[in-house]
């Protein structure tokens, strides 16, 4: 658990400088003055901003530690915190209490869980996600495109709160890149496989990700991939106690029966379905309810959804996760003699 830097209560009377516009800071800049704070958001990487009168200062945790406006900020020890606990501060005590928040972060599979916890929780709920492909209402399985071309940034869960406020929703559902803000009730860590550099390489990927653990507040719960060796309120995929089979989900050792669509690509799914259904089980889905919403599910558009045409059967993988694990799946899959992959 971590403690607040004052953003909210008595941070008033200090000059906060937001660092990287990019990626953004100008968003979160911009609620800090609507908030009553003294905020200006800096671009950093083609320039070097004076920080000298500011006495706090956010950055993205990507940024490297040799930039010069942040090594400037650390020699002068200015107080510095991430993008992810700003937001997390700023809209913490702004939200309706009664509004179900899930974050989700993680290596991979973060869209697709995303996606079908909002599918799930649909069944119940007024829901609102926000993932890679936009803002969207669901209501009873089926979605609604509100707003394309939002990045998962930290910054922009601040217009999906608010979004969330006008559409009335009763659940919010936020993909974000590199870590939790701390808003979450149940924050999901879908893999830590598959590690990366971050930061001119000076940290690991993972480290920023853990994020959704060290800024969760009191009472939230933390679900997560086994494999990442954590110790969450609860696991799931292989080896977890929320796991998936092509034709059934096991929870807590209770089987019930997947009736999924016959071109799911299953294993491209395992983990998304496993973490999904953890959490939809945690807030009080039923387990039967869980499965109804898997019932014939082939796939979501752009992610191994497979489809058929006379005479011709696409795999379509088109989305910025593409990996060449996926595109080895699809050819082993496919069959004939006009075979044409494109791969961007």
């Amino acid at each position: 658990m971590h403690c607040d830097t004052g953003i909210q209560a008595d941070g008033r009377g200090s000059k906060v400088a937001v660092l990287d516009t990019i990626h953004g800071g100008a968003v979160i800049a911009r609620r800090m003055v609507e908030s009553g704070l003294q905020a200006e958001a800096f671009e950093v990487y083609h320039h070097a901003p004076n920080l000298a009168g500011f006495d706090l200062v956010v950055a993205p945790v990507h940024l490297a530690p040799d930039n010069p406006a942040l090594a400037l900020a650390k020699t002068a020890k200015k107080k510095i915190i991430t993008h992810h606990q700003a937001v997390g501060e700023l809209l913490r005590g702004r939200v309706d209490p009664d509004l179900e928040i899930f974050e989700v972060t993680g290596t991979h599979s973060k869209t697709s869980t995303a996606l079908l916890l909002a599918l799930m929780l649909s069944r119940q709920k007024k829901v609102l996600s926000h993932t890679t492909r936009g803002l969207e209402i669901w209501q009873e399985g089926k979605a609604r495109l509100l707003e394309k071309g939002l990045s998962i940034t930290p910054g922009n869960v601040i217009h999906a709160a608010e979004v969330a406020k006008a559409q009335g929703v009763q659940a919010l559902i936020c993909e974000i890149s590199l870590g939790g803000t701390g808003l979450a009730d149940y924050g999901i860590i879908t893999s830590l496989s598959g590690d990366y550099r971050i930061a001119n390489a000076t940290k690991w990927a993972s480290t920023a990700k853990l994020q959704m653990i060290t800024l969760a507040k009191s009472g939230a719960k933390l679900l997560a991939n086994s494999e990442a060796s954590l110790s969450p309120d609860v696991s799931f995929a292989r080896g977890g106690r929320v796991y998936a089979r092509p034709d059934k989900l096991i929870v807590a050792k209770e089987e019930v029966h997947l009736d999924l669509g016959e071109d799911l690509d299953f294993l491209g799914y395992e983990t998304a379905i496993a973490g999904a259904a953890a959490a939809a089980d945690q807030a009080g889905i039923p387990r039967s309810e869980i499965a109804q919403a898997l019932s014939g599910f082939d796939g979501f558009s752009g992610r191994m959804k497979i489809k058929r045409l006379p005479n011709q059967t696409f795999f379509d993988s088109s989305n910025s996760g593409l990996k060449v694990r996926d595109v080895a799946r699809a050819l082993d899959r496919a069959s004939g003699s006009d075979l044409f992959v494109v791969v961007g």
